[in-house]
């Protein structure tokens, strides 16, 4: 065997030995244990992921026919057009150049509900930041049809880019499963961003146990990965 192909010959030096390191130490250098928390939050962060692709487009949906209600079936491609609100709103340039971008990949394949998929999770979080809300009406809390009294935009806005910072972090393969201060094995962040998912798919009308039906399976994955935690000091057979 060549030594180019020697480092994939094992699971540790397959996926890079700083990488698997993070796993190691938080296993008390137990290889088989280290070896099932990994494995642990790739299960976890394809659960996870699922649950955030479902919440992602009933944000946008919800978005959506939120401005069609009120600036007509193309408010989108009005709101980046010239005298547009993005256009002629300080602070909007990001949407403003993330819709006209969006077209121009369409091309001629253009149309509205394919210009709403184009669109970036961090492009409709963004419709929560100070500037675009204030740009588009400060109205847009209104899908939020069962929050509590005294929820305000900026309350909502920090909820979604904390689960936009998860999902990029799942979406870039990196771990969901430790502590980000000691580096222990843990779940409690990637729990409090589960939970508020389903707190807003609830103040959006949903009833996020049918909706993520078949779906969900984060609480068992989670539960999986703190019982490693748990019973650190018991060898764990893979």
């Amino acid at each position: 065997m060549s030594i180019i192909q020697m480092p994939n010959r094992l699971f540790h030096t397959a996926v890079s030995a700083p990488r698997f390191n993070k796993y190691l130490n938080a296993c008390n250098n137990n290889k088989r244990k280290a070896h099932k928390l990994y494995r642990a939050n790739l299960a976890l962060s394809e659960k996870l992921y699922s649950v955030i692709g479902i919440f992602e487009v009933i944000l946008r949906n919800s978005i959506d026919r939120h401005f069609k209600n009120i600036y007509g079936d193309t408010w989108l491609e009005d709101a980046a057009s010239p005298g547009g609100y993005l256009d002629i709103s300080s602070g909007c340039e990001g949407s403003f150049h993330s819709i006209h971008e969006a077209i121009h990949n369409l091309s001629s394949k253009y149309t509205h509900d394919r210009l709403v998929a184009k669109l970036s999770f961090g492009f409709w979080v963004f419709q929560f930041a100070s500037k675009d809300y204030a740009a588009s009406g400060s109205n847009l809390l209104n899908i939020f049809i069962n929050r509590p009294s005294g929820i305000r935009q900026k309350d909502i806005f920090k909820k979604l880019v904390k689960i936009k910072e998860l999902r990029n972090r799942i979406a870039h393969y990196e771990p969901i499963c430790f502590n980000n201060k000691t580096g222990g094995i843990s779940t409690e962040h990637t729990s409090q961003c589960y939970h508020t998912i389903i707190q807003l798919l609830e103040w959006l009308g949903c009833n996020a146990s049918k909706i993520l039906y078949g779906i969900d399976g984060v609480k068992k994955k989670t539960g999986e990965i703190d019982a490693l935690r748990t019973y650190s000091s018991e060898p764990v057979r893979l």
